[in-house]
């Protein structure tokens, strides 16, 4: 493909982007966490463009078509695509506790759509780079934890408001990862340990 079809299929995508996270921050959030969401997502960015600036300075089609980050692409296709679904859902039911389609898995989709979605990018990363860089992992973990905290407030929050609902659902729902509920361990500890046994696991690739 040509340099010139190249570079215009990169600002597309350039702009493209730059709509995104600035529509990202206007999305409503449960509770006064209005603007909130969008800075874990902003801070990923910027770590892994400080940890491989290669990776995303790579040519655009290399990106979106190189059957070497076919698995990554997919992964963070499938985390867009919870993303879209569960904050469509979220603005048809808003100001009501929502227990269908994806939250019915988890309590917070659309927490759990972004992480898989960076989580896509980071293996894209280490299949671009062929090695696993240690900071690609960090800078996936602390957004992570950056979601993890603003669920856990959000949660307070919506208990507030809604009480016994949001409590009955609160007991049959996992929090941000589908995963075996842990009556004794806070769920925010137990996403962050899961979240730490994946980063370990791509340290395998």
């Amino acid at each position: 493909m040509s340099k010139s079809r190249n570079r215009k299929i990169r600002q597309v995508m350039e702009t493209l982007g730059s709509a995104f996270l600035f529509a990202f921050q206007y999305i409503p959030v449960a509770g006064p966490w209005m603007g909130l969401m969008i800075f874990p997502l902003i801070i990923y960015i910027s770590g892994l463009m400080w940890a491989h600036p290669d990776f995303l300075e790579a040519q655009i089609t290399l990106l979106l078509f190189s059957e070497r980050l076919l698995f990554g692409r997919i992964v963070a296709v499938t985390g867009l695509v919870i993303f879209l679904v569960a904050f469509v859902q979220f603005l048809r039911m808003k100001g009501k506790v929502i227990t269908t389609g994806f939250y019915s898995v988890v309590r917070h989709p659309q927490y759990f759509g972004i992480v898989v979605m960076a989580l896509g990018f980071s293996i894209m990363c280490i299949q671009f780079t062929g090695s696993t860089d240690p900071k690609v992992l960090y800078v996936w973990l602390i957004q992570v934890l950056g979601y993890v905290l603003l669920a856990a407030y959000e949660e307070q929050y919506l208990l507030k408001e809604h009480k016994r609902e949001y409590r009955q659902y609160r007991d049959k729902v996992p929090f941000i990862f589908p995963s075996p509920r842990l009556t004794k361990i806070p769920e925010p500890l137990v996403s962050m340990v899961l979240a730490v046994i994946i980063a370990f696991l791509l340290t395998l690739l």
